[in-house]
C-alpha cells in the first residue's frame, strides 16, 4: 500500500514490462562514435520469431552516418532492413521494423578510470550531436564529452547543467522498444 506500489503499478511511470532494453555488442568513445561511418550490431530475437534455423545470430544493425563538423545535420542513424547488407554473423528480421516505429536511444557510459556504468542516459529528444569549433568537445544534449582538462560546455551550449565524461569514455548504444 504504500508509494512504491502505486509507483509500481502504474504503467506510465514504470516501464520494466513494456519496453525491451537492447544493448550494442560495442563501445565507442565519442570520436568513434560520434566522427567515423559504421555500424552498430545488437542481438535480439523477436518474441514472434520461435524456431531461427539461420546461420549467426538474431538482431538488427544501426548504421551511423558521422558528423562532419560544427552543428551539421550531416550525423544520422538508421536501422539498415536491406538483408544483403548484413554480415554472415547476425541476420535481421523484417518483425524488427514494426517494434522499431516507437522506440528511444539512450546509452551507457563507463569512464576511462572505473568499469562502473551512468546507465540510460536518454538522447533521442536531444536532437543530434555536434562538435565545438575548437574540436575539444562532443555535445549531446546535456551529455559533454572532452578532452582531459577542458571541463566547461562549448559556448552557445543550452544545457547549462549536464553530465561531462572525458573522451575516453566508453559509449554504449542502447535501444528501447514497445514490445
Amino acid at each position: 500500500g504504500g508509494l512504491t506500489d502505486q509507483i509500481m503499478k502504474n504503467s506510465n511511470l514504470i516501464t520494466d514490462h513494456q519496453y525491451e532494453r537492447i544493448a550494442s555488442l560495442s563501445k565507442y568513445t565519442a570520436d568513434e562514435l560520434f566522427g567515423k561511418n559504421h555500424d552498430i550490431k545488437f542481438h535480439f530475437k523477436p518474441d514472434v520469431i520461435t524456431n531461427c534455423s539461420k546461420a549467426g545470430d538474431c538482431g538488427f544493425i544501426l548504421r551511423v552516418t558521422a558528423a562532419s563538423g560544427k552543428q551539421d545535420d550531416s550525423f544520422n542513424i538508421q536501422l539498415v532492413i536491406d538483408p544483403d547488407l548484413y554480415p554472415e554473423d547476425i541476420h535481421f528480421y523484417e518483425e524488427v521494423l514494426s517494434m522499431m516505429g516507437n522506440c528511444h536511444l539512450s546509452f551507457d557510459v563507463a569512464v576511462a578510470t572505473s568499469s562502473t556504468y551512468y546507465k540510460d542516459m536518454p538522447v533521442t529528444w536531444y536532437g543530434k550531436p555536434c562538435r565545438d569549433g575548437t574540436n575539444k568537445y562532443w555535445c549531446w544534449g546535456a551529455h559533454w564529452f572532452y578532452w582531459e582538462g577542458e571541463g566547461q560546455p562549448p559556448p552557445g551550449n543550452k544545457y547549462k547543467t549536464g553530465r561531462r565524461y572525458g573522451a575516453n569514455a566508453k559509449i554504449r548504444l542502447v535501444v528501447y522498444f514497445y514490445s
